[in-house]
Formats: structure tokens, sequence, C-alpha cells
């Protein structure tokens, strides 16, 4: 836990969503009476962010990272008005409790590792920006063969609808759904993840951070390079994407205990047994207990 002297905190409600709409002035309020000074978003773009010890996010995974991208190196914490809540850790009715954590400066500061992406295309190397799920390369209505190349040395070809290199933060979003890994707290790697692969020979494999991965375009067929889900960049055959840890991190302030597993298990409803009691949860002792059982 750090302990801090908060002065400004940053507002961002997400438009379209009355209850979040809402709540932001009441935060505001409830800040000032509390000598914070709210700073909502149209101000934070005015003046900038660099005094600000946070910025807190009402609204979904979805706005967590465009908040990301906007205010980079920044600790976020984010109250759930989406649907599955992966990133925006607190629930709308702990929102008091998860302020009063922040402004008395008692939260912990998860840095999460970004993916920087440069297109090179001939002769020309164009920035593609970075992100903090996942970059992907999504065929159109043809097959696209993808060359994956790890710190220089050829690793396959995969023909299909694509690739996805996945940070651990963005494990659990399209590379989970596409059938890769879940790379667990504390993993320090990207998960290379083919999408819907036409060989056998298509498992997911997790590189370094350190390592330097290159995607190669090996035929004409369309396809698109897509960042975070943003609308992308149009390649060609022979376009390589290089991608590498990014130069940002995407912090997330965390308040009181939140366990990475629980929220596995309870937002994507991640249980082979549902209605199972853990032996370490049941009373007595476990062993007796399954012998019991």
């Amino acid at each position: 836990m750090e302990t801090l002297v908060i002065q400004k905190i940053g507002i961002i409600a997400a438009r379209g969503k009355p209850e979040a709409e809402a709540l932001a002035p009441e935060i505001e309020t409830w800040l000032r009476e509390r000598n914070i000074t709210p700073i909502p978003e149209a101000e934070l773009n005015e003046r900038g962010y660099d005094d600000v010890t946070a910025v807190v996010v009402l609204g979904g995974d979805g706005l967590m990272m465009r908040s990301a991208n906007v205010y980079p190196d920044v600790p976020l914490l984010g109250i759930n008005f989406g649907q599955v809540g992966f990133l925006t850790l607190v629930e709308q009715h702990d929102w008091q409790l998860a302020l009063q954590s922040l402004v008395n400066g008692r939260f912990d500061v998860e840095h999460n590792s970004t993916l920087q992406a440069t297109l090179f295309r001939e002769d020309d190397e164009i920035d593609q920006g970075w992100a903090i799920n996942d970059v992907v390369i999504r065929s159109g209505i043809r097959m696209v063969e993808t060359e994956l190349y790890i710190d220089g040395d050829f690793v396959n070809t995969y023909p299909g609808d694509g690739m996805i290199v996945s940070t651990a933060r963005g494990s659990t979003a399209y590379c989970m759904a596409a059938g890769g890994p879940i790379l667990t707290a504390g993993v320090k790697g990207f998960a290379l993840v083919p999408i819907s692969c036409h060989s056998p020979i298509r498992t997911p494999m997790v590189a370094s951070e350190d390592a330097s991965i290159e995607l190669v375009i090996a035929n004409n067929h369309a396809s698109t390079l897509i960042l975070d889900g943003r609308p992308g960049t149009e390649l060609f055959g022979g376009d390589v994407i290089k991608i590498e840890r990014g130069v940002h991190t995407f912090q997330l302030a965390r308040v009181g205990k939140i366990s990475f597993y629980e929220s596995v298990r309870t937002k994507f409803n991640f249980r082979i047994r549902p209605n199972a009691v853990p032996s370490r949860m049941r009373r007595g002792n476990p062993a007796i207990d399954d012998v019991s059982e």
C-alpha cells in the first residue's frame, strides 16, 4: 500500500450511460467535501494530467482501455458500469468505500506491460501506436498466411483467420475467446494465439516480454491490423508488423483485497462444479471432510 497526500483526482464518465453520468457530479461533490479537487474529463484534456494522482473511470472495460490510451502511466480506478468488468474492479455500490481508500492514499498500483506495434512496408516504417490488451491481424473473407518470427528466428507459418498477440492483462479478452491461455497474475509474457488456424499445428505460445515479435503477411489476401479493437490499418502481402513491449504502462489502482482468481471464477463463470465448496473453506479438518464424503 502507498500513503500519499491526494490533492487532485480525475473523473471520466461513460457517455450514453445515464447512471455513470449521474454519479460523476455526486463524486465531485463528495471529493470537494474532503478538500480534494475533482478534475472532469474536459478539464483533464485541456489542462493536462501531470499533477493528478489517479483517474476514476465510470464505465466498462472499453472505457478503461480508452482512458489508459489518453492518460498513460496514470493509475486508473474503475467503477463498473459495463458487462464483465474485469478491469473496472469496483462495483457501483462500493464506490464510496473505494474512493475513501483512494483519498486516504491506501491503495496498490498494479503496473501492466503494453504492446507497441510498428508496420514496415517496403522502405517505410509506420508507427501503429500501442495497445493495452492485444495487437491482432484479422483476415477478410479468405485465409491470410501469417509468418511468426521471435527474436529473428522463424517459428512457423499460420494459415487462417489471423494472429493475436496479447498482454497478460489482455489474455482474458480476445486471447481467451480464441482458445489462448489465461496469463495469471504476475506472469511477464505475451501470448501468441493463431485464430482458426487451418492446420493441426496451432498451439498457442507465450513469449518473453523482452522478445521482439514479427508477423509477416505471406500472401495477398485482405487482412487488417487491429489494436485493442480499434479500427485498424489495411495490410498487404510482404508487410511486417513488429511488436515489442511498449514504453507506457497500464496502471490499475487497487483498493482492498481483490483476487485475480476470484475475478476469473465469478466474472467468467469459470467453475467446473459451480456449487462445490473448496475443501479449505469447509468447517473442520478438510482431510476428514473428504473421507466422510
